[in-house]
C-alpha cells in the first residue's frame, strides 16, 4: 500500500522527503519513492509557497503511520490510481467501419483537431477541412493585423489551425487529469508540450509552445490517415431526405461523406447560418459580454503574494462578483486571465473590434490582464430568434470600431476614469499592438454592463488593492467569451433535426476553452464508434 501525501512544500531543486518524512513521522530512508501528482502555490500563506501532493511508497508498514492520523495523510486508493494514471484509451486494432463511411471534421479548432486525431486513432478515413492557415502560415497573417491593422477575413486569430486557443494563453485549467481529460493531458505531451501540465495545479501551454506543438499533432493526424485541408471555406452543407451527406466549399467543389462534424469555434457566423439553413434546430442562450482589464504585474503580484513575487510564477487571479439581487446589478467575472501577457485584438468581421488577452509560455510580459465579463441574459436581446445575441454582440463591437478611430484601434479608458464616469484625459502604456484611443466606455456597453463592470471593479478593489486604482486600464469589447445561440442535440450529440450532423465544442454552445472543447471532440468520436463500429 502507498499513501497520498498533500500539502508539502515544493521546490523545484529539492527533494521532498525530508518534509514528508517530518509530517509521516519516519526516516527519510524509510521513503523508497514520492511522485509528485499536482502543485500549485498557496498565495494565502505568507510568504506565498509551493505545495504539493505525492504518491509516497515506504519501505515500512504504513499502518502505524496512518492510526497517528496525520494530517493530510490517508492511503493511496484505487479511485487515486485511475485519477492520476496515464490515460491512453487504445482502440482495437479489429474496429471495423462501414462501406462508404467518411466523416467530415469542419474547423481544426481544438474540438475539431481531437476528433480528427481520435478518428485517425480509430481508423476512419475522415477529412478535416478548415478555412484558415496552418499555424506557421497563420501567424504571419495575425503578425500582420497586429502591426499594420490589415484583416484576412479567412486567416486570423480566430480562424486557423488551433482556432482561437492558438492565440491565448493557452490555459488547460481543469481539476480532474484522468479519464477523457487525461487522454487529451497526454497526447498534448506526446506532441510537445510540458509533461509539467501534468503536475501544474494552474496548468497552460502559452501561444509559443502552441505553434510548435500544433504541426507535430497536425503530423500524426495525416499519418493515421486523415486528409487535412487548409484555406478551404465551407459555404453550404448538403443535406437529402437521409440527412447531412456533404459540403460544398466556396470553390464550387462537393465533398460527399458523413456523418458531418461542425467544430467552427465560437466566431464562425456564417457556419451558423448555413447549419440553420440546412434546418439544424438552435436556440439563444444568455452570454458574458465586457473588456479586458490589464494592470501592471508587479501590482498583481504585490496583490496577491502580498510581496514581489520573486522565484514564484507571476501572480493570477480569479474573482467573482455576486451582488445581491435586490441591488438589481449584474453579477461578473475575471476569465481567461493571462499574467505577464497582452491585450490583443482578435477581430475577424470588417468593422467590429474585438478584444482577448494572450501570453507567451514564460509569462515574462511587463502586463497582467484578464477578461472581466457581464452576465447578460436573453430578455436584453431584441427578439427570440436563434440570431438575437449575434445582434446584439455586433451592436456592440461596431460602436467600439467608430470609438476606436475605424481602424481596429481599441477604445480604452482608466479604472478610476471609468468609475467616476470621466473621460480619461491620458492613458497608461498598453501592450495592445494595434493602439488603444481615450474613450467612454459608458458610450459603448449597454447600462447594465457598465454598472455589473463597476460594481465588480469596486469588489475586486479589496482582493487585490490597486485593481481599480489608475495604473489599470480597461480595453473593449471582450465579447467572444461565449457563442450566444446553442444548436440543440440528441444524447449521442447528433442534431436533433438534422440526422448525421453534429455540432460540438464552442461554436454550438457546449464548451468554454481549450479542454472542454477537446474534450467534445473525444467524445463525438467515442459516440460515433459506438453508433456505427463493430469488432471483426
Amino acid at each position: 500500500m502507498s499513501l497520498l501525501v498533500t500539502n508539502i512544500p515544493w521546490s523545484e531543486n529539492a527533494k521532498p522527503h525530508k518534509h514528508i518524512a517530518r509530517r509521516l513521522g519516519c526516516r527519510t530512508t524509510d521513503i523508497l519513492e514520492a511522485v509528485c501528482l499536482k502543485r500549485s502555490v498557496d498565495a494565502r500563506r505568507r510568504p506565498p509557497v509551493w505545495f504539493a501532493n505525492y504518491k509516497v511508497t515506504l519501505t515500512i508498514e504504513e499502518a502505524p503511520i496512518l492510526q497517528r492520523n496525520p494530517h493530510g495523510t490517508r492511503p493511496f486508493t484505487e479511485r487515486d490510481s485511475k485519477r492520476y494514471a496515464k490515460s491512453d484509451f487504445r482502440i482495437s486494432d479489429s474496429l471495423q467501419w462501414p462501406a462508404g463511411f467518411r466523416p467530415i471534421i469542419v474547423g481544426a479548432g481544438p474540438a475539431g483537431l481531437f476528433a480528427a486525431l481520435r478518428l485517425g486513432e480509430a481508423g476512419a478515413p475522415a477529412i478535416l477541412i478548415e478555412r484558415g492557415g496552418p499555424v506557421k502560415d497563420r501567424h504571419f497573417a495575425v503578425r500582420d493585423f497586429w502591426r499594420h491593422r490589415k484583416l484576412d477575413p479567412s486567416n486570423n486569430v480566430v480562424y486557423g489551425e488551433g482556432g482561437a486557443g492558438a492565440f491565448s494563453d493557452g490555459k488547460i485549467y481543469t481539476r480532474k487529469r484522468d479519464g477523457e481529460l487525461g487522454w487529451i493531458f497526454q497526447r498534448l505531451v506526446d506532441f510537445g508540450a510540458d509533461p509539467e501540465i501534468l503536475e501544474e495545479g494552474w496548468a497552460h501551454l502559452g501561444t509559443d509552445k502552441i505553434r510548435e506543438i500544433l504541426p507535430v499533432m497536425r503530423n500524426r493526424i495525416v499519418e493515421l490517415g486523415v486528409e487535412v485541408r487548409f484555406h478551404s471555406t465551407v459555404n453550404a452543407l448538403l443535406t437529402d431526405s437521409q440527412g447531412c451527406v456533404g459540403v460544398s466549399l466556396e470553390t464550387g467543389e462537393r465533398i460527399t461523406g458523413g456523418p458531418v462534424i461542425m467544430a467552427t469555434g465560437h466566431s464562425a457566423r456564417d457556419s451558423w447560418r448555413m447549419m440553420l439553413d440546412a434546418g439544424a434546430e438552435a436556440e439563444v442562450r444568455p452570454m458574458r459580454i465586457g473588456a479586458r482589464i490589464e494592470h501592471p504585474q508587479r501590482l498583481i503580484d504585490q496583490g496577491r503574494y502580498g510581496q514581489a513575487r520573486g522565484d514564484l510564477p507571476p501572480a493570477s487571479y480569479r474573482l467573482v462578483s455576486n451582488p445581491p439581487i435586490e441591488r438589481g446589478v449584474r453579477g461578473a467575472h475575471t476569465f481567461c486571465m493571462c499574467p505577464g501577457g497582452t491585450v490583443v485584438g482578435a477581430s475577424n468581421h470588417e468593422g467590429h473590434v474585438v478584444v482577448n488577452g494572450m501570453s507567451y509560455s514564460k509569462r515574462q510580459a511587463y502586463w497582467a490582464n484578464s477578461a472581466l465579463i457581464v452576465e447578460v441574459s436573453t430578455d436584453d436581446y431584441d427578439g427570440t430568434d436563434p440570431w438575437a445575441g449575434i445582434r446584439f454582440q455586433n451592436a456592440i463591437e461596431q460602436r467600439a470600431f467608430v470609438a476606436g478611430g475605424s481602424d481596429f484601434r481599441a477604445p480604452a479608458q482608466r479604472v478610476s476614469d471609468f468609475l467616476s464616469r470621466q473621460a480619461s484625459i491620458d492613458l497608461p502604456r498598453s501592450s495592445y499592438p494595434q493602439g488603444i484611443v481615450p474613450a467612454d466606455l459608458w458610450s459603448i456597453f449597454p447600462k447594465n454592463i457598465a454598472e455589473g463592470l463597476a460594481e465588480a471593479i469596486r469588489f475586486f478593489d479589496r482582493k487585490i488593492p490597486g485593481f481599480a486604482g489608475p495604473d489599470g486600464i480597461l480595453i473593449a469589447p471582450e465579447t467572444r467569451t461565449t457563442a450566444p445561440l446553442r444548436f440543440l442535440r440528441k444524447t449521442h450529440m447528433e442534431s436533433t433535426s438534422v440526422k448525421d450532423l453534429y455540432p460540438i465544442g464552442e461554436g454550438a454552445g457546449y464548451a468554454g476553452g481549450i479542454a472542454s472543447a477537446g474534450l467534445e471532440g473525444f467524445r463525438v468520436v467515442q459516440s460515433l464508434i459506438e453508433q456505427h463500429t463493430h469488432l471483426d
